[in-house]
């Protein structure tokens, strides 16, 4: 029931990256080609190494519902009964994203075990979401570089911004995975932390 309540707020469960990163050679639109006859002049975005910066500091503001799925009954004395305000709250707020209140569960403080099955949990349904997609990233590289070469400057169809989109999502979906699996790194030696 607390899964169904909050997700009617995308901010406790989906974290809006960064726009990809541009270099001097890539085009600020994806559907624009700087002269496409040359293949050294197209580059597909991708994200920069800042992308972990902005990992570090938003991550965890979309972890609640695995906050909620790592949550053992030895992390809180009173679990049951911040779990039974926090419903309360719900019910009494208005059901629009913008009003939600504030939880419990998104203030608390957590144990570094709770917080390594928290990020463990990101890591795993990023992962799992990701193997969806039935391909990588450098294979949907391929296929618009191989879009580019049939389009020529014909390449803004619903075939390019599909391929563009379903790329982004593998990419975000890689570095939110990549970040995880790095803050699961440094926490596994921790005392507190189960493996």
């Amino acid at each position: 029931e607390y899964l169904q309540k909050i997700a009617i707020d995308p901010s406790r469960w989906v974290l809006p990256l960064p726009p990809r990163s541009s270099t001097d050679v890539t085009p600020f639109s994806t559907t624009t080609i700087i002269a496409p006859e040359d293949d050294n002049n197209y580059k597909i975005p991708s994200f920069g190494p800042d992308i972990y910066e902005y990992l570090e500091t938003n991550a965890l503001m979309a972890s609640l519902p695995c906050r909620l799925i790592a949550l053992a009954d030895t992390d809180l004395d009173n679990a049951q009964e911040l779990l039974k305000q926090d419903l309360q709250a719900l019910d009494g707020s208005s059901s629009t994203p913008q009003q939600t209140p504030v939880l419990q569960l998104e203030e608390i403080q957590v144990s570094i075990s709770w917080f390594a099955r928290t990020v463990q949990c990101m890591a795993t349904l990023t992962a799992a979401q990701k193997a969806k997609s039935l391909t990588s990233a450098q294979e949907q590289e391929q296929f618009i570089l191989k879009l580019v070469e049939e389009a020529g400057n014909g390449v803004n169809t619903l075939d390019w911004n599909a391929a563009h989109v379903k790329l982004e999502e593998i990419q975000s979906q890689s570095v939110l995975e990549d970040w995880a699996l790095d803050v699961l790194d440094k926490v596994k030696d921790i005392e507190g932390v189960s493996s």
